[in-house]
């Protein structure tokens, strides 16, 4: 079988997102890796090792690729930014950057996926500054640069890119022009969601597509948390429960955003402004809720469901590090400050009541 009948074969597998089976049917090529120039080969086993998170092997052939075909006329311009992101610091910094030059070259005639692709860079590229390079001392003054780049870009309708302005401005203690940044990061999120969900239902996008909304929205919210908007952390999470109802850290954060909203009422707190609150939630643990006040009931009983329902569905899926220390934490909040979780049998009702899909349920009993 020649090579191209092999490529094809492993072409209709990766079509349909059988990547191991994609990788079987490529074996008999593998010797050829060390010493070809042909960019579809290389680009195929790239993509298959990153998605079967060989991120080595991958790292390995995308180099070569950025080698062979530099402007990405061949193999496109997706392997700079996934490098960038491998690599990190400077390096990443020029893969990423190389990748956005190529596909800016004609810039008036960019898709909409371009212009989101190159939003991602400039996104990928100010997390390096904030994270891998922040004691560099131009790095402030690099993420303004690209932040406005990708506000430019992306014509001031980008949530991620508010959402990435709003962490810049905390970082800047400029926490009111932050607040600002995370409201206008939840009204593009809406429309977004919007347009995402109209896609899905023509059958123009396949529902993993539909989920990469789901992180993006649960940064906004925590970030909302910090700033006291805590109305606007509730609105995001419900709308993240259309995409994935049983999302632990959703239900995490809208027990907490419950449980901050009464500590703020029980405790009759003059916060009024972002900074005044995120003051404040540096000193949540130095007072214990009273989980038996009347005025705060409500609040209560809504942390007390989410918190309760995260520890049962959190007995019941595969454990790690993230799911133990959100269990772990919803355990302490009810039992120390909320008088203890719901039970079993209140759980389900409420689950059963909220049920939109069928007869489509879940298990909730701990085995």
């Amino acid at each position: 079988m020649s090579t191209q009948d092999i490529l094809s074969r492993a072409h209709a597998k990766t079509e349909v997102k059988l990547y191991s089976d994609a990788l079987r049917i490529l074996k008999p090529l593998r010797k050829q890796l060390a010493i070809t120039q042909n960019l579809d080969l290389l680009q195929t086993f790239a993509d298959c090792y990153m998605e079967t998170n060989k991120i080595e092997k991958a790292y390995e052939l995308l180099v070569r690729l950025a080698e062979l075909d530099p402007q990405g006329e061949g193999t496109g311009n997706d392997k700079f930014y996934i490098l960038g992101q491998i690599v990190g610091g400077v390096q990443g910094l020029n893969y990423i950057t190389q990748g956005i030059q190529n596909m800016s070259v004609n810039k008036e005639t960019l898709t909409e996926a371009e212009v989101e692709k190159i939003v991602s860079g400039l996104l990928t590229m100010i997390d390096i500054w904030m994270t891998d390079l922040c004691m560099e001392e131009n790095a402030e003054a690099q993420c303004e640069e690209l932040v406005n780049k990708a506000m430019e870009f992306s014509n001031q309708q980008s949530p991620e890119v508010w959402s990435v302005l709003g962490s810049i401005r905390i970082s800047q203690q400029r926490f009111n022009e932050a607040g600002e940044c995370f409201l206008n990061a939840w009204k593009y999120f809406q429309v977004k969601k919007q347009y995402v969900e109209s896609l899905l239902e023509e059958g123009k996008m396949d529902h993993d597509q539909y989920m990469e909304l789901v992180q993006p929205l649960l940064n906004c919210s925590k970030m909302c948390i910090e700033m006291g908007l805590y109305d606007i952390s509730l609105d995001i999470l419900n709308s993240t429960k259309d995409i994935d109802e049983d999302n632990l850290e959703a239900l995490y954060l809208e027990g907490f955003t419950n449980y901050l909203k009464a500590k703020v009422i029980q405790l009759a707190l003059e916060i009024q402004t972002p900074e005044q609150f995120y003051e404040f939630n540096t000193h949540i643990e130095e007072s214990k809720l009273q989980a038996d006040d009347k005025k705060i009931e409500d609040l209560v009983y809504d942390a007390k469901v989410a918190f309760s329902m995260l520890v049962k569905l959190g007995e019941n899926v595969d454990s790690d590090e993230i799911v133990s220390e959100l269990v772990a934490g919803s355990k302490s909040i009810l039992l120390n400050e909320l008088g203890g979780p719901i039970d079993d049998k209140e759980l389900m009702e409420i689950r059963k009541g909220a049920e939109v899909i069928g007869d489509e349920q879940i298990e909730l009993t701990a085995e």
